[in-house]
C-alpha cells in the first residue's frame, strides 16, 4: 500500500501530508517513507498519535527518503489507528509532498 499526497503547511503546528489508516486485523509494516519541498520543513513519522520516529529537518529542494527495515514498527491496525506522514513548515507557505509505503498483512 501506499499514500502520497501534497499539502500546504505553517510554521506552527505540524499537519498532517499524508496518513495510512490500518484495517481491523491487518498489520502494516512501513517500507519507505519520502517527503521534499522547496522550502525547508520538519519531518515526523506518527502512530495512533503518538511518535514514532525522531523529527528531521529537512533542507528545501532535497528530497527526503527513509527506509524501514521489515518489523521496524509493526503497526498493528483497528480500522481506526493510522500512521502519518506530519510536516511543518521552517518558513510560511510551505508546500510538502510525502509518500508513506509498506505492505499490509
Amino acid at each position: 500500500r501506499r499514500s502520497k499526497v501534497s499539502k500546504l503547511v505553517d510554521t506552527t503546528e505540524y499537519k498532517t501530508i499524508c496518513e495510512i489508516v490500518v484495517a481491523k486485523g491487518k498489520v502494516f509494516h512501513p517500507t519507505k517513507i519520502a517527503a521534499s519541498s522547496d522550502n525547508d520543513f520538519w519531518l515526523k513519522l506518527v502512530w495512533d498519535g503518538e511518535d514514532i520516529s525522531i523529527e528531521y529537518y529537512v533542507s528545501a529542494g532535497v528530497p527526503f527518503t527513509d527506509w524501514f527495515p521489515w518489523g521496524w514498527n509493526p503497526c498493528e491496525g483497528d480500522g481506526v489507528k493510522k500512521l502519518e506522514l506530519k510536516a511543518k513548515g521552517a518558513t510560511t507557505n510551505t508546500v510538502v509532498h510525502g509518500e508513506i509505503c509498506g505492505e499490509e498483512i
